[in-house]
């Protein structure tokens, strides 16, 4: 049955990145975008529950989330495409949809693929902390690729904006409003991702003490310079009100910082 759902996940996933993609060529008329883009839509809609259900499907295997780093990305890629589908039907983000689609495709297919892949040094400790830390985690990870692609999508719309190339088609956002929503996304994930990393932090010092954390130096620093990057966007908007590219960027960095910690710990698994 797990496979199944694996194959038609995907397929599904497949199947709406290939509608977005007509959806965005040039050739096709207005109303032809329009129906495209509402396939495409339907059709994420449709990948996403497989996904749940593939989820669900392995957890009953004894595949959950916590086994590893592959699943708990399966996961977070779940949950970002989860979040995209209300934002893109409400704030027109359809633009995203070519993206987001294989980000689920390549979270649900590392999450079968490597799911009976044993996690590496295991740290002792409270298992509350470490199911707090990796649900935290997983949420953290899920908002910032989202919000990783509502930047893109607006240093992609200002730079064509700046160069005066205009693309026809269905309008998407407006600058405005995609920095209205990227600041929202990171105001969100911002409190569950330091979250994350207090739990994390009380999960290692439980379990093997200040020492521990000398064979895990680099995902720590990367960690902050996530948790640093949205930090900055929040409160150097709020005090000098900095906005747009600066925020766009920062947000980038951040996400960057979380796939660099997710890419060591998939190495050393």
């Amino acid at each position: 049955m797990m496979l199944l759902l694996f194959i038609a996940a995907a397929l599904a996933y497949g199947g709406s990145s290939f509608a977005y993609g007509v959806g965005r060529t040039r050739e096709r008329q207005l109303e032809g975008e329009r129906h495209a883009d509402d396939w495409g839509r339907r059709l994420l809609v449709l990948a996403a529950l497989l996904h749940f259900c593939t989820i669900g499907a392995q957890c009953v295997h004894g595949d959950h989330p916590l086994k590893n780093i592959f699943l708990a990305t399966s996961v977070a890629t779940w949950g970002a495409v989860l979040g995209y589908v209300p934002l893109a039907r409400h704030h027109r983000l359809d633009a995203l949809g070519p993206v987001m689609a294989p980000v689920g495709l390549v979270g649900l297919v590392l999450g079968v693929l490597f799911s009976a892949t044993e996690s590496g040094p295991t740290i002792p400790g409270a298992p509350a902390l470490a199911s707090a830390h990796v649900t935290l985690a997983s949420a953290g990870m899920a908002g910032f690729t989202l919000a990783a692609g509502v930047s893109g999508l607006y240093l992609v719309v200002e730079r064509r904006l700046r160069n005066k190339v205009f693309v026809p088609g269905r309008p998407g956002m407006s600058l405005t409003g995609l920095d209205r929503l990227q600041h929202r996304l990171v105001l969100l994930v911002t409190p569950v991702f330091t979250l994350a990393i207090v739990t994390g932090v009380l999960w290692i010092l439980e379990g093997s003490g200040v020492e521990s954390f000398r064979g895990r130096l680099f995902e720590v620093v990367a960690g902050l310079i996530a948790w640093f990057a949205s930090v900055s966007i929040l409160v150097t908007r709020a005090v000098w009100g900095t906005r747009g590219r600066q925020s766009a960027w920062l947000n980038l960095v951040a996400f960057a910082a979380i796939l660099l910690i997710v890419v060591s710990y998939g190495v050393r698994s």
